[in-house]
């Protein structure tokens, strides 16, 4: 029903005066489908407070034509009942878009009783997208003719500012010719200058590093003097040597042929003492890329163990550069058996810097043979996150069916998990390229089990765009059966179609604890028609203890198990919400029933209300009986009541509209009477079915109240301005009661009159008490 939109007679009178507008009445006969359409439609016409024919004068329409149509006679086509919600529109007073989809939804109801029109209008609808599809593209073709001739008018200019510039250019190179030839000379002779400059620096710089180097030796022979000074002068008159000691600089100059392990520390030790760091590194890395494995293995846990560990950390990654992958493995084993394994991971973190692909491949394949598969694992997961897609590839090839395979696939999870998606499209198209589709399949699973939900939506809507379609709906599904926390936010990221793919595999799937996790989070998110249509399909495919309990865990959650009923209730039509609720009904669970029959009788318009009444009373539902219908009526408001009223007259369920009205004004006040009838009027006016019903509403006072309570209501309706009304009251009362009723009346309209014949009326005013006045 259009309730709430249409202002009533005294607004409108205070608005603008207007004259009554008169509909034709209904015809008798008509189908349900097309009875409720024409109901609905007088009752939006009557918006625009104009006449039939001045309404077919603003249209250009025959006034025959629009009487037909709104009494029923002829369905109309859509294009009129959308020129009068246009119409409405403008007289501020428009319709709400579900009001507008329900009458669309019953003008297609009412065509169905008619095959030709229904053909017709289909035909029709089918005309109108062409034509609205052939005015985009005759729009579209007049912009791309407007863009082409600006560019072309744009090209023009631009081909000869270029003409212009070429002329320019050409007198600008003759007349300057002689300036470059002679800048040319100076450029010359300038490059000659910088190549001699530039070999002065590298012979300067060769001159530096060998005095540096000078330098360095001679402070070890001023130390070494010093030591044999010191030891002389400990030593005393005797002139004893030292006790054979080899002294650094030798250990240096010795350190790759015959110095000891022993005395390499031993001489590490003495440059920290004399602050020479950067020479002990220096003493360390050289020792490790010249001697042999178990050396330098010895050599580094000597460092280790003499608090020298900054010096070991340092020459790890030169020596990984430096050796090969064989002996690198080598060591990495000596060290792990050493205990010594965070040196094995400086020794991956800088292969992973610094090798190549294929050496990649080698040392993890040679870690995973000298008996180290987690860091070969490692190292395979750490080039899968920090190398470049290509070089990725090329370890993978490398290493594709063979002994990593596993670890290669764990790889792939870890890329999956930290690169970005592009990078993983990239990576997962390269890699079917290159025949390694079965690890690109494990990429992307990953990433759909790992990855936050918008970047798994990103993730399909990539590989979609690339044409991996298949991939993407492999991945759309693998990301389904993470956690309810990840579905919501994914069906937030996706499109409309795949978010309710989404929801529909949870209802089949999911726990009832899930589903009603999903329902209240998408209804608290502004989601109202997914969280609508998803407990409407839980209640269609559960089971009736499942539906219990979701309705029970919904009650513990917001906004609670009512407000999302209603809201489902809502996104159905009246056979659908009928046909729910019946179920519902015959499996005893009367609270969401409850909760449907509410909303669609009290907030639906009273059209599509009276369709849900009929299919309620052709299913035998109790809720179409009349004794629930007047338990109903009874906490009604009076708005809400009215349109109650209207939906069992539309329903031509007289009875129930009957006992309806007697049970409510059976023994009520006259006043109730009168603001029932008050609002009936302002609902429709003329309206047929308003007139059938308070006429029924009269009948009933007539027929049942007492001649005071009718000559009492004759007085409202009339003070509250409904005089039409009071006068077809006072016409059945009188042919009902005859002279009874007269004389009721006139006492009812004379008793607030003075009587000229009474006794009060001749009494003297009595004298008014005189009040002291007090002085200031």
């Amino acid at each position: 029903m259009y309730d709430g939109q249409v202002r009533t007679p005294d607004e409108a009178a205070v608005a603008a005066p207007t004259r009554p507008v008169n509909l034709a009445p209904l015809k008798d006969g008509l189908a349900p489908e097309k009875r409720a359409l024409a109901e609905d439609l007088r009752q939006i016409f009557l918006v625009l407070r104009i006449s039939v024919r001045r309404y077919a004068a603003r249209r250009f329409l025959n006034p025959s034509s629009v009487t037909r149509y709104l009494n029923g006679e002829r369905v109309p086509p859509w294009d009129f009942v959308a020129g009068i919600v246009a119409d409405v529109q403008e007289a501020q007073a428009p319709l709400t878009p579900e009001a507008e989809a329900a009458l669309r939804d019953l003008h297609r109801t009412a065509l169905k009783s008619n095959q030709h029109g229904s053909e017709v209008q289909a035909l029709q609808d089918k005309l109108t997208e062409a034509d609205e599809e052939a005015r985009r593209i005759t729009t579209r073709q007049r912009a791309l003719e407007e863009a082409l001739l600006d560019r072309e008018g744009r090209l023009a200019k631009v081909r000869g500012r270029c003409r212009n510039l070429e002329a320019q250019l050409e007198e600008q190179r003759l007349a300057r010719r002689g300036e470059v030839e002679l800048w040319q000379g100076e450029y010359a002779r300038l490059e000659e200058e910088c190549g001699d400059l530039q070999e002065q620096v590298i012979y300067l710089q060769e001159a530096l590093a060998v005095t540096r180097a000078e330098l360095i030796a001679a402070e070890g022979r001023c130390h070494r003097l010093e030591t044999r000074l010191e030891t002389l002068q400990e030593l005393g008159e005797d002139g004893q040597e030292d006790d054979g000691t080899p002294s650094i600089m030798a250990i240096l100059e010795e350190a790759d042929r015959r110095a000891s392990v022993p005395e390499l520390v031993r001489a590490v030790g003495d440059l920290e003492l004399r602050t020479r760091k950067a020479m002990a590194t220096e003493l360390v890395k050289s020792a490790s890329q010249s001697r042999t494995i178990e050396d330098v293995a010895s050599l580094l846990s000597a460092l280790r163990k003499a608090g020298f560990d900054t010096h070991a950390q340092t020459a790890l990654p030169s020596m990984v550069v430096v050796r090969s992958v064989d002996d690198t493995s080598a060591l990495a084993r000596e060290l792990f058996r050493s205990g010594l394994e965070e040196y094995v991971l400086i020794m991956v973190q800088a292969s992973v810097r610094f090798h190549q692909p294929e050496d990649v491949a080698d040392f993890a394949l040679a870690l995973h043979r000298a008996g180290l598969p987690q860091h070969a694992e490692s190292l395979l997961g750490a080039a899968a996150v920090v190398r470049p897609v290509p070089d990725l590839v090329s370890v993978t090839l490398t290493l594709a069916g063979g002994e990593l395979d596993s670890a290669v696939i764990v790889a792939m999870s870890a890329a999956a998990a930290q690169r970005s998606v592009s990078d993983l499209v990239m990576l997962s198209i390269t890699l079917r390229d290159v025949w390694l589709a079965r690890y690109a399949d494990s990429l992307q699973l990953a990433a759909a089990a790992g990855r936050s939900a918008s970047d798994v939506a990103e993730f399909i809507r990539s590989l979609t765009h690339h044409g991996l379609e298949q991939e993407a709906e492999a991945v759309f599904a693998q990301t389904q059966s993470r956690s309810v926390g990840h579905l919501i936010p994914l069906v937030r990221a996706l499109q409309d179609d795949r978010a309710w793919s989404v929801l529909s595999r949870a209802v089949e799937c999911r726990p009832v604890d899930d589903v009603a996790v999903l329902i209240s989070e998408l209804h608290m998110t502004g989601r109202h028609q997914f969280a609508g249509n998803l407990m409407v399909l839980t209640m269609r495919t559960r089971a009736v203890d499942e539906i219990e309990k979701l309705l029970e865990i919904l009650d513990g959650m917001a906004p609670g198990s009512g407000s999302i009923i209603r809201t489902a209730a809502r996104v159905l039509t009246p056979a659908e919400a009928a046909a729910l609720l019946t179920w519902l009904e015959n499996h005893g669970l009367s609270e969401p029933a409850e909760a449907i029959f509410r909303c669609t009788v009290h907030d639906e318009l009273v059209g599509q209300a009276g369709l849900f009444l009929v299919a309620l009373a052709e299913a035998g539902s109790r809720y179409a009986s009349q004794d629930v219908l007047c338990q109903h009526a009874g906490d009604m408001d009076v708005s809400t009541l009215a349109s109650l009223l209207l939906a069992l007259e539309s329903a031509s369920l007289t009875g129930h509209l009957d006992a309806v009205i007697h049970t409510r004004y059976v023994d009520c006040s006259v006043l109730d009477v009168a603001l029932l009838a008050k609002r009936l009027d302002s609902t429709g006016g003329v309206d047929l079915r308003v007139e059938r019903v308070l006429r029924r509403v009269v009948d009933h006072m007539v027929h049942v109240r007492s001649l005071a309570n009718q000559a009492a209501l004759v007085g409202a309706l009339q003070s509250v301005g409904l005089g039409t009304i009071a006068e077809r009251l006072t016409t059945e009362a009188l042919k009902t009661h005859g002279q009874r009723f007269k004389e009721q009346l006139t006492r009812e309209q004379t008793k607030h009159e003075q009587k000229v014949m009474s006794r009060a009326f001749w009494l003297p005013d009595r004298p008014r008490p005189r009040h002291r006045s007090t002085r200031s």
